[in-house]
């Protein structure tokens, strides 16, 4: 069960690491969202705590 949450951490810490100024416009695309509100979005991935539903 533990894994769903570490999976989700990954992933969340994955895009916080590795979007910056140089790939947020790309990344924005992809995800069809507002450049402002991504990197908002991206910045608050720290502020938030990830736990399993089944908890």
């Amino acid at each position: 069960m533990q894994e769903k949450k570490h999976g989700v951490e990954r992933l969340l810490n994955a895009i916080y690491q590795n979007v910056d100024d140089n790939n947020i416009d790309t990344f924005a695309r992809l995800l069809n969202y507002e450049k402002s509100q991504l990197k908002q979005d991206i910045e608050a991935i720290k502020l938030v705590e990830i736990s399993n539903k089944e908890n």
